[in-house]
């Protein structure tokens, strides 16, 4: 990474004094044959210049995604764009660079290295473990099925410079249930040690050998009669350490650990360390203090004189090693004379305090340290030169916050500046740590991003970079819906509170400082605005349970003058009880969609209808005897046509027509037959330029179609759908088109088949 780049500046600075020499008119900068153009394009990719430019801009940034909420599902339920910038609102807590469960991090302070420097691995699952490859790249395993967009169960291969391996490839399990804990390399071959009872169509299980180039799993290898999980690997003099929870390897009994044969998986009958109960769950070869080699074990164990931790020579005898915790150890390393140990432990050498971490003696386990104040258990331990890496469940370390990582300078014992700060804690079995050069440490977790801020139920990401820009306030409760109209922006939800200021479902910020607008309107009851939309004269406003605006009632939707922020005239009246979801405007009509069965105070008009501008009065369009049979989610117009998502299962006059309908303005009737019908629920519908209209909801299938899961694109100019996989996972609820670009907000926290947290920008061609 740090080596690619030094020499592409390299190479600029040799190209600049080069061209120095060039005559004038081979300098000509947008002269796309000129060697000026080739080295201005040259230095915009090294720099990341996007200013405006005749020279090519080079995209290297990802979104943040947004995680965490006090309840409900995480995610965006509404975007809009100002300038360069993309607001987005839903019901989160956090934003972070959807990195995926491993990454890239600065060692100086726990920052992830730059997506344009080395590409995000965007793991889907659960990351459990990492070994370098012997050559600047790394094997993982874990409980995933994606990196980088690209198919791997459970097993993949990173090459130098943050690639996945295109040619390394396991089988798919079965029964997709694979989990890999631990993973040896050996020559060309990679040990692979887990939880699974098959390998493809082979049957080996717990434990397989495989090609370290292809994947391919080698049968010449085989441990039989494993009966459990293996939870770690270990090499030392030509041997294969195994540590699980398995009470038979190989047809003998052997509680937990285990020694077996590089070359075919025998068994090594005399290695027996006598584990009565539980299981092995860390291995770590050190040596004692006479430098010989011991085998540190670590587990939620019991054996003979010996809890939780022991330690025996490469052979199996036991050693006087004895640190006695009174709980279970997860993990274990040793720097100089010291072994540390991390778990759910409290006391050490039989009642010495000693709160989820200590430093014992190398050959007694005598207690040296223990004063590290973790307020919460070690899931993992790893030393790399002179810093201690830790991973695990607590906050804080010394009394200094670090939330779920930390690192020791182990010269003296301090907490350094390393301080990923991840959305949440990080579980046993805990992280991998290995270093990656140029300091950089590469990190494995269960976690799904790194580099958290703080961000309430509404952000604003620049463009450019991706990054949520500082200074934008916190809601109290989640946004629903957003408009921007001029220098206001204004927002709907279920909130209460923005930036210490009292509002209610209804907020204006004024525009570009976010800054929340003096003016309050004021909404009586509890109500949700769901939908906001405007036009030159008003802004146009739906919900449910709405009372009263300004001490005027008004059922469903309201509408804002927008020259002076007063309440309109405009008032269709939904009736009580009633819900506007959607609200469209097309040339002189506005089209109310949602839960209501009157409009005007006139029965037998539901879930849709087209009113004037002026006050709202209905125009019978469509007319009362063919309205969708259900609730209507969403609306968007192209071509005379309106597009219509919703959870109906019937067009009344019409028939069958499921979740989606096109509504034809010109000659006032359905397109026959429908175009689009969904399995399920439509949340959002939206038309763009280009011909395309998106669907996204919680459907499983567009038109029997599953690969229009949660989303689909319908080409209105081909009628057809866009045979297009967008690899969503749960329900997008908003969409946008910015510079060349689509913007997909919802629930999902996987698009495009790759980490993503709720948020994913697109060109339709991944």
């Amino acid at each position: 990474m740090g080596t690619t780049r030094s020499k592409i500046l390299t190479y600029v600075l040799f190209c600049v004094v080069l061209f120095q020499c060039k005559p004038p008119e081979l300098s000509n900068a947008c002269d796309g044959k000129s060697n000026g153009y080739a080295l201005g394009s040259l230095i915009r990719f090294v720099t990341g210049d996007r200013s405006p430019s005749c020279l090519p801009s080079f995209d290297f940034q990802d979104l943040w995604g947004v995680f965490q909420a006090p309840s409900g599902d995480v995610g965006v339920n509404a975007m809009a764009s100002y300038k360069d910038q993309i607001i987005i609102g839903g019901n989160f807590q956090l934003m972070g660079p959807s990195t995926g469960s491993a990454a890239f991090l600065q060692t100086s302070n726990g920052k992830v290295v730059p997506n344009r420097y080395c590409r995000y691995l965007k793991i889907v699952g659960t990351t459990l473990i990492a070994i370098p490859d012997g050559g600047g790249g790394f094997y993982i395993g874990g409980e995933f099925y994606a990196v980088q967009g690209e198919a791997r169960y459970a097993v993949a291969h990173i090459l130098p410079g943050c690639q996945v391996d295109r040619v390394f490839k396991v089988p798919r399990d079965i029964a997709d249930a694979r989990v890999i804990y631990s993973l040896a390399l050996n020559g060309d071959h990679l040990y692979v040690g887990g939880d699974f009872t098959s390998w493809g169509d082979i049957s080996q299980k717990y434990l397989v050998r495989l090609n370290r180039y292809t994947g391919d799993i080698d049968t010449s290898f085989s441990v039989q009669n494993i009966d459990s999980t293996v939870f770690d690997l270990d090499t030392i003099f030509n041997s294969l350490y195994v540590c699980g929870g398995f009470s038979q390897i190989g047809g003998i009994t052997k509680r937990g650990i285990a020694k077996v044969s590089f070359a075919n998986g025998a068994v090594d009958t005399s290695f027996n360390p006598s584990i009565t109960t539980g299981s092995c769950l860390d291995l770590h070869f050190g040596t004692d203090s006479q430098g010989s080699p011991n085998l540190f074990i670590a587990g939620d164990f019991t054996a003979p004189s010996r809890n939780y931790a022991l330690s025996v020579t490469p052979d199996g005898t036991l050693t006087n090693w004895n640190p006695n915790p009174n709980a279970q150890v997860n993990s274990v390393q040793q720097y100089q004379n010291k072994i540390y140990l991390g778990g759910g432990f409290t006391t050490i050498n039989g009642g010495t305090v000693a709160s989820y971490m200590a430093a014992v003696n190398q050959d007694t386990g005598t207690i040296i340290t223990n004063n590290y104040a973790l307020n919460a258990y070690v899931a993992s331990l790893q030393v790399i030169e002179n810093t201690l890496y830790i991973s695990g469940q607590f906050t804080t370390v010394k009394g200094i916050p670090r939330i779920s990582m930390a690192s020791l300078d182990l010269t003296n014992e301090s907490v350094t500046l390393f301080n990923p700060n991840f959305e949440g804690v990080i579980s046993n079995p805990g992280s991998t740590f290995l270093t990656a050069g140029n300091g950089i440490v590469f990190v494995t977790s269960d976690r799904s991003t790194v580099n958290v801020v703080p961000r309430n139920h509404f952000a604003v990401i620049d463009e450019y970079t991706g990054a949520p820009i500082e200074g934008t306030p916190n809601f109290d409760y989640p946004i629903k819906s957003i408009n921007v109209n001029g220098n206001r922006l204004f927002v709907g939800g279920t909130f209460t509170n923005i930036a210490g200021q009292s509002r209610t479902s209804f907020a204006i910020l004024d525009l570009p400082h976010y800054q929340v607008s003096s003016t309050n309107i004021v909404l009586s009851g509890s109500p949700e605005i769901r939908t906001i939309t405007s036009d030159e004269s008003k802004v146009y406003v739906g919900g449910i349970s709405l009372g009263t605006v300004n001490g005027q009632t008004r059922n469903g939707v309201f509408a804002l003058n927008l020259s002076d922020l007063s309440l309109s005239t405009w008032n269709p009246d939904l009736g009580g009880g009633s819900s506007g979801e959607s609200i469209l405007v097309v040339n002189d009509l506005v089209f109310i969609g949602g839960s209501f069965t009157q409009i005007n105070g006139v029965g037998g008009y539901q879930n849709l209808q087209a009113v004037d501008k002026l006050n709202g009065t209905r125009l019978d369009i469509p007319s009362s005897s063919t309205l969708p049979g259900g609730l209507v989610y969403s609306l968007t117009y192209a071509n005379s046509k309106i597009y219509i998502g919703g959870f109906f299962s019937s067009v009344t006059g019409v028939g069958t027509v499921n979740n989606a309908a096109v509504y034809d303005l010109s000659t006032k009737t359905y397109l026959q037959p429908n175009p689009v019908s969904a399995e399920n629920m439509v949340n959002s519908v939206k038309a763009y330029p280009d011909g395309n209209v998106f669907y996204g909801g919680s459907f499983a299938n567009i038109n029997g179609d599953t690969k229009f899961n949660t989303f689909g694109v319908y080409q209105s100019s081909t009628n057809s759908m866009y045979q297009w996989n967008a690899g969503i996972t749960n329900v997008v609820y908003t969409s946008m088109f910015k510079n060349g670009r689509y913007y997909l907000g919802g629930i999902f926290s996987v698009a495009l088949r790759e980490l993503n947290g709720g948020l994913v920008r697109t060109t339709l061609t991944e």
